[in-house]
């Protein structure tokens, strides 16, 4: 009769196979990321590899002026930049890491976005990503913003739930020959290659950033970038738009133009005013935010419950409040001067 090892137990053995099945998967997954880093360092791209209609894109592009290049890369999307601000509240909490998102299985609470994976980079990965100066390039000169900022003095708010939109900063396209390096090499070449297939979707994702499997939040940003540019392109040019969704984006691409436009002008506006009339304009912001915080919280606590004022007195209290009036009769004492004259003052004040 075999007696059985007490140490050896049903628990035990399920819990080393799982422990055994986790290092497999991360081994797995360090193993293909370090493949796809070494195919994206070791692929040449072809410049002369279906260059239509990059090159018309660059061409119109470039013939714009700097802040017209930054309207036509503006992005009013709401559900795109809360997701961006998750990537970047995750970067800040656990280190850099790759994404990858999954449409098809959105959050249960709203705003419904996609749900979002994050995997840290460590070793290689992560020392290679640091020293890309071209793909923090890119997340520096991202700018979030609020569509609506400015409307309504009540409505401002500090809140990250109010940033809806996305644009670029002057440096990212001041320079030409820089913004499509930088595109190229977040892309490995192939930004602006192929057709406008899938440019009606609502989470496009070109196939160069596919190919990358798990991918940093700067090529998240380059991908929708390039969505943006070429629904532009196509706005600005007339180009075929097939299909009721793609006529809805390139309609979107315009308004986002026009919020930025919005944007623009208020900033200069301030940046021209002298310092007494923007000392003048922030006394009336504050003065306004002041009275709207007096309305909301100062008038429930300077006002008496109005149970208080309804409640009657019991029999009791009657009866003491009797008996102290009938004392206040038998017993009068005299003022004096100095007591009338305080209780007239008193009296007189409003």
């Amino acid at each position: 009769m075999s007696i059985p090892n007490p140490n050896f137990s049903h628990k035990s053995v399920a819990k080393s196979f799982t422990n055994s099945l986790m290092a497999e998967n991360q081994l797995i997954d360090s193993l293909t990321s370090h493949i796809s880093l070494y195919h994206s360092h070791s692929l040449s791209p072809n410049a002369n590899r279906n260059p239509h209609p990059r090159s018309s894109i660059l061409k119109w592009f470039s013939s714009l002026t700097i802040h017209q290049r930054q309207a036509h890369l503006t992005i009013i999307e709401s559900k795109f930049t809360q997701l961006l601000i998750q990537m970047i509240g995750k970067l800040r909490t656990k280190g850099h890491g790759f994404f990858i998102i999954l449409p098809d299985l959105p959050s249960r609470d709203p705003p419904y976005l996609p749900n979002l994976c994050y995997k840290k980079s460590r070793g290689l990965l992560s020392r290679v990503s640091e020293s890309n100066e071209t793909e923090r390039w890119i997340l520096e000169c991202t700018r979030l913003f609020n569509s609506r900022e400015g409307e309504k003095i009540d409505g401002c708010s500090c809140s990250t739930d109010c940033l809806d939109c996305v644009t670029v900063s002057e440096d990212f396209v001041g320079n030409m020959d820089r913004f499509v390096d930088t595109m190229d090499k977040v892309s490995k070449g192939e930004f602006l290659r192929g057709e406008e297939t899938e440019l009606g979707a609502d989470w496009v994702e070109f196939d160069w950033l596919k190919a990358q499997g798990y991918y940093s939040i700067e090529a998240f940003v380059a991908n929708r970038v390039e969505v943006a540019l070429r629904l532009a392109w196509l706005n600005s040019n007339n180009g075929k738009k097939r299909g009721v969704k793609l006529k809805e984006k390139v309609n979107a691409a315009g308004v986002a133009a026009n919020v930025y436009w919005r944007k623009k002008g208020c900033v200069d506006w301030w940046r021209n005013l002298d310092t007494a009339m923007r000392r003048k304009v922030l006394t009336t912001i504050f003065g306004k935010a002041a009275k709207s915080l007096f309305e909301l919280f100062g008038e429930g606590n300077f006002k008496s419950s109005p149970d208080k004022s309804k409640d009657k007195p019991s029999a009791c209290g009657r009866r003491k409040k009797g008996r102290t009036r009938s004392m206040k009769r038998q017993n009068p004492l005299p003022k004096s001067p100095v007591d009338e004259q305080s209780f007239d003052k008193r009296s007189k004040v409003p």
